[in-house]
């Protein structure tokens, strides 16, 4: 990374405000053309440490880099799972969720690094006992369960009228499939949304957090077990 000129360094401290990050390095590029300046050992050690502060910005940078393309790619994660399970065609979602589980690792792995990194800057911070970032039971994770689903009509619901035609009774038996299949449209749908919301939710503010991520991960499976669940229920039904 080339030093900065004087002038240089001026136009940059107005171009750089809005971005905490590229002032510090920018602070650090000067300082180097500075301590360049001094003869002997001072410079030299200058040198050095602002070398390797120079090096711990490159790695939040990348650190940053890594969790903004996580972020993106969840997000198309969650538009694909949704648009598959849709379609009633889950063939490619674990191979989906198998990916969202490592975008998850490779972030976790990321952000331990920026940690270290901080701590070498010494800026980073103990967290609190209530911290948000690690609320308690489920981390704030909304669950499903076949419990929350619609519930499918049972044709012993209500006791059957006599039928005085065949007529009748095939129109009362069509109008009863009609209700069953729209209840298996239904459920499959709150299924569906739930998982979509879950990884877009990761995709968004949770991909940096590993005990959150664990959490939403287990639950994006378990609520993709209870779509497979509804599935074989409606071809049951069908059949």
């Amino acid at each position: 990374m080339d030093d900065l000129t004087d002038d240089a360094w001026q136009g940059a401290q107005e171009e750089l405000e809005s971005n905490p990050l590229e002032t510090a390095r920018t602070h650090v590029r000067a300082l180097l053309h500075h301590t360049r300046m001094l003869a002997g050992e001072p410079g030299e050690v200058l040198d050095l440490a602002l070398r390797a502060t120079q090096r711990a910005f490159d790695e939040i940078d990348a650190c940053n880099t890594q969790l903004d393309a996580a972020s993106e790619r969840g997000k198309a994660l969650a538009r694909e799972i949704k648009d598959r399970l849709s379609e009633q065609d889950p063939a490619a979602v674990p191979a989906l969720l198998d990916e969202l589980g490592c975008l998850a690792s490779r972030v976790a792995a990321s952000e331990a690094g920026r940690q270290v990194v901080l701590r070498i800057l010494g800026t980073d911070e103990e967290p609190e006992a209530d911290d948000a970032r690690t609320p308690p039971d489920n981390h704030g994770v909304p669950k499903l369960t076949a419990a929350d689903l619609p519930r499918v009509p049972s044709l012993y619901d209500a006791e059957q009228p006599g039928y005085s035609t065949l007529a009748d009774m095939m129109a009362a038996q069509e109008k009863a499939a009609a209700q069953r299949a729209d209840a298996h449209d239904r459920r499959s749908a709150v299924v569906t949304a739930h998982m979509a919301e879950i990884v877009m939710r990761m995709a968004n503010r949770s991909f940096s957090n590993p005990a959150l991520n664990e959490v939403a991960l287990a639950e994006v499976q378990s609520a993709y077990a209870l779509w497979l669940a509804c599935a074989d229920e409606r071809r049951r039904d069908d059949g």
